[in-house]
């Protein structure tokens, strides 16, 4: 009898049903030679320090630091601690003498397997099930070409090693610092880093001076021509210097061509998502799941654009489907083009798993049985497939440079020669409900339209000359699409789709939708639309940790050298003793506790607010006044909760410092004790009451 141990029970029905165990248990099904059953993704986890020992327990001490086992311990989580039982039974019966690893095919699907392994004391010999779809006959397929175990060791110690790199760091990291600032502060090896790209630009937004300068514009007739920046000083006698003629200096014309995108890998997919629909990342990602557990979509957690050369006929096949299935897929068909599948194919850029791609379930499911989101990211990732095997976008460009007062201006000139894959996207966009209409960040300053026939040497009548304004503007505040992109290649700025450069992310696919939601969670990041802006505890945070614990590009290291381990081309122990050595020297470079006054987060458990009329700093709710936290030093602004007997709300409070002035409000008491109405005024740095008349 085989064991087969799923992630999730969704996933082991599905394989029940295709190996023939039918017949229902508890928490299990059996039948034809197999037993099926199932985690709740981690049923297992790395005890807490104060499993280690009582000390480590709630109050910390910094004297108890570092806490480094010498032998990492591991707890049954107490809420899936049932579904552990039965597996652990189930192991332990006479009639299984093999087992079948069936969690999701990736670092933490083996994570997942494992820890319940070894945690229930099984020795049977187990193999690898590695799928990347749920269909059935994926799942033929895969029982048809089961994997010894043992092959997945090193990916096994990848993901071992980072858990216990997460808890070293974190652990001890978390502590290091509640305890110094006496509040407590989530630090971690990866939202961290993150944290610290959002606040870097953020302080750059809030420092930013905005600087005007001025272009002149030529107006030609059929076309306009831009000068190069002038300075506010010099722009009337430039325009002054304009005649009535320009002579074209020089006519450069292109042909060029606009590759058609890659397929999506989850990172891109959830890029495109947020920036079309403003899903987050974790929408995203329980979408594609669900799209993947139901078999219309393949393994989401993939790090690849491509597919590999057997796969060459499966793509073809899908092509065709994908453009039956789709409404969008008549505009496909009307190119009339042979797809170019070839240019999907690189064994060398698939690793675990190949890119994103629709399944044949396409053709028979009923698309009415998903939500609006599910249906959203499919279509995607249908989308995307026809876009990537389009011809190529071809286009023609003309730059004319024009001299007109001893100066040079440009114009430029644009003709498609054929549309290919950006024609096809343009009426894929039109007939998706809901998507958002903001241009591209890559064809926003495009020219459209074409020039006149120009040839050097010759005049243009200039008809009228234009000064015209312009600010610099700030960096844009990152949305969760931009910061996906910046996690991704935090660790190689230089970095581009079509280099052979190793990806050094902060994170993985699998994980950065987790870390976003973390930061929200701790109340590191509040969300404001689209964009991820760091909350004054953030940049806090930020400010006090030191440089290595931030620092994206340190982390990305440690990223790529997990993924080393997982190829076996890194020790994993070796790894951890240099994370232990870091974790020991930041504790060593940080311990002692701050003063009271030189804590930044000595008012974190209270209330903002809002902004201090004189100074600008944080106004706190105190338990008997708002005050800015400044109201002991130079600033001193404050004022009572109780004012004239009045209780004053928080709400009221934020009004005054927001609008100047409450609502009107009834309670108030004079001097003499009687009722009366009126409201609070901010006036020359003080709250008063002003009195109805």
């Amino acid at each position: 009898m085989k064991l087969v141990i799923a992630e999730k029970p969704s996933v082991g029905n599905s394989i029940a049903r295709i190996i023939g165990a039918t017949r229902r248990g508890d928490g299990f099904t059996e039948g034809n030679g197999y037993i099926v059953s199932w985690c709740f993704g981690h049923l297992v986890a790395l005890s807490s320090p104060e499993e280690y020992d009582k000390k480590y327990g709630k109050p910390w001490k910094l004297s108890n630091l570092p806490i480094i086992p010498l032998e990492f311990r591991w707890t049954v989580l107490e809420s899936t601690a049932p579904q552990f039982e039965k597996l652990r039974q189930l192991m332990e019966r006479p009639d299984v003498d093999e087992l079948i690893c069936a969690t999701d095919a990736g670092r933490e699907g083996e994570c997942v397997f494992r820890y319940v392994y070894n945690q229930a004391g099984c020795t049977k010999p187990f193999r690898r099930l590695w799928i990347s779809s749920m269909t059935d006959e994926a799942i033929r397929d895969g029982f048809s070409n089961l994997r010894p175990g043992s092959d997945y060791d090193a990916l096994y110690r990848s993901g071992l090693a980072r858990n216990k790199a997460d808890w070293i760091v974190g652990m001890n990291a978390t502590q290091l610092f509640t305890v110094k600032y006496r509040s407590l502060l989530s630090v971690g090896r990866v939202q961290t880093p993150t944290l610290a790209m959002l606040v870097e630009r953020e302080k750059k937004i809030q420092q930013f001076a905005a600087a005007r300068y001025y272009t002149l514009e030529l107006n030609c007739g059929k076309f306009r021509a831009e000068s190069d920046k002038i300075e506010p000083l010099e722009v009337e006698k430039a325009a002054s210097a304009c005649g009535k003629t320009a002579v074209v200096k020089s006519v450069v014309k292109e042909q060029k061509n606009a590759n058609p995108p890659k397929l999506y890998d989850l990172t891109s997919l959830q890029r495109d998502a947020n920036k079309l629909f403003g899903y987050t990342a974790q929408q995203t990602l329980d979408c594609a799941q669900k799209l993947y557990e139901s078999k219309l979509m393949t393994y989401p957690r993939t790090d690849s654009c491509y597919l590999t050369d057997d796969m060459e006929q499966t793509a073809l096949d899908m092509v065709e489907r994908t453009a039956r299935a789709f409404k969008f897929g008549a505009d496909y068909e009307a190119q009339g083009c042979v797809p170019d599948v070839k240019r999907l194919i690189n064994n060398d850029k698939v690793s675990d798993h190949h890119a994103l791609l629709p399944t044949k379930e396409i053709s028979r499911f009923d698309f009415s049985r998903l939500s609006e989101e599910c249906w959203n990211v499919l279509m995607l990732v249908a989308a995307r497939l026809l876009l990537a095997v389009s011809p190529v976008h071809t286009y023609n460009t003309v730059t004319a440079v024009l001299e007109c007062g001893g100066r040079d201006f440009t114009a430029r000139g644009k003709t498609v020669v054929q549309g290919g894959w950006k024609q096809l996207e343009s009426s894929i966009k039109a007939g998706i409900k809901g998507i958002s209409q903001e241009p591209d960040e890559d064809s926003a300053d495009e020219p459209s339209g074409g020039l006149p026939p120009l040839s050097e040497g010759s005049e243009v009548a200039v008809k009228a000359v234009k000064q015209l304004e312009h600010k610099t503007t700030p960096p844009k505040r990152y949305t969760e699409d931009m910061l996906l992109s910046a996690m991704e290649h935090a660790g190689s700025d230089s970095y581009d789709d079509d280099d052979d450069v190793e990806k050094k992310g902060l994170g993985t696919p699998a994980t950065r939708a987790a870390i976003i939601e973390t930061l929200v969670k701790r109340e590191y990041v509040e969300r404001k639309g689209k964009q991820l802006i760091p909350t004054d505890k953030g940049i806090r945070v930020i400010d006090i940790v030191p440089e290595k614990v931030k620092s994206p590009a340190m982390t990305a290291e440690w990223e790529s050298t997990l993924q080393k381990i997982a190829r076996g081309e890194a020790d994993d122990q070796k790894f951890l003793a240099d994370m232990t050595e870091f974790t020991k020297q930041l504790i060593r470079d940080n311990a002692g506790e701050v003063s009271r006054d030189s804590n930044p987060f000595r008012f974190s458990r209270l209330p903002v607010i809002g902004k201090c009329p004189k100074c600008g700093k944080n106004v706190y709710a105190f338990p008997k006044s708002y005050s800015c936290e400044d109201s002991r030093g130079s600033c001193g602004f404050y004022f009572m909760r109780e004012i004239w007997g009045k209780e004053v709300s928080e709400t009221q409070a934020k009004r005054i410092l927001e609008k100047g002035s409450s609502i009107t409000l009834k309670g108030f008491q004079d001097r003499q004790g009687n009722p009366c109405s009126g409201k609070l005024v901010l006036a020359d740095g003080r709250v008063r009451v002003e009195l109805d008349k």
